[in-house]
């Protein structure tokens, strides 16, 4: 039996460095562990919650189209009934307050029967102009004193065909738009404050946020939007707060 060779000086050498390579490997191995979960633990350490505020608003703007019809077999005729009936409008709204300027003709069309083969000879008015006006006003309530005496206006001989509207706008959003994200934001924080708390944890800074669109609702669900004087503003954010 052969006796096992003695190690040399350099032997040993070569092993104490390759024990001390292991070891490094080691620790670096387990420095990059301990990095990717203290990592993963930092990024878990957020909430994410959504606030929602809502702020009542009054309508600032009306709008109202009112349709006109004429017929007759002498063109000029009916153009002269179309404008006069205009006139007959404008009469009427400035004595409810809406002056002249808020209110505008629309577009005009006419229908020659007897360009229709179909109907040519069959009677009645060659010529039938189709118009109206379209109002335009802050006098909100002018314009609905106006449109519960409509039945005068009828009864001065005006032939509408149509009115739609008064349709009712809110216009200065971007004044209200403040106030409306700041509460939003608000009710946000508390929600994080209140999962914070069950957590056990603190509430730190906004990581990010995103605000919702705008929406302009009417006050009464039951009815259009458009319909109703009175609004409500409605805004959701969404925020990401650090826990700490």
């Amino acid at each position: 039996m052969l006796a096992g060779k003695k190690k040399g000086p350099e032997d040993m050498d070569r092993t104490l460095v390759g024990v001390a390579l292991a070891g490094l490997l080691a620790v670096g191995a387990a420095y990059v562990l301990g990095s990717q979960i203290a990592s993963v633990r930092l990024a878990d350490r957020v909430v994410t919650v959504r606030g929602a505020a809502e702020l009542p608003a009054v309508a600032d703007l009306a709008t109202w189209n009112l349709g006109l019809s004429a017929s007759g077999n002498d063109l000029k005729a009916v153009q002269g009934e179309i404008a006069a009936q205009q006139g007959q409008i404008r009469a009427f709204l400035a004595n409810f307050g809406i002056a002249g300027a808020e209110v505008e003709n629309q577009n005009v069309s006419v229908v020659d029967g007897d360009a229709d083969r179909y109907n040519r000879g069959a009677g009645g008015p060659r010529f039938t102009i189709n118009g109206g006006v379209t109002v335009r006003t802050g006098n909100l309530e002018g314009i609905a004193k106006a449109k519960n005496a409509l039945g005068e206006l009828v009864g001065q001989g005006v032939i509408l065909t149509s009115s739609w509207g008064p349709n009712y706008a809110f216009t200065r959003l971007n004044d209200k738009k403040p106030e409306l994200v700041s509460a939003a934001t608000a009710e946000a924080r508390k929600a994080a404050e209140q999962f914070a708390a069950d957590s056990g944890a603190k509430v730190g800074g906004i990581r990010r946020a995103t605000q919702g669109s705008v929406q302009i609702l009417g006050r009464d669900g039951f009815e259009g939007e458009s319909e109703q004087v009175n609004k409500i503003l409605r805004v959701v954010t969404t925020v990401d707060y650090e826990l700490n």
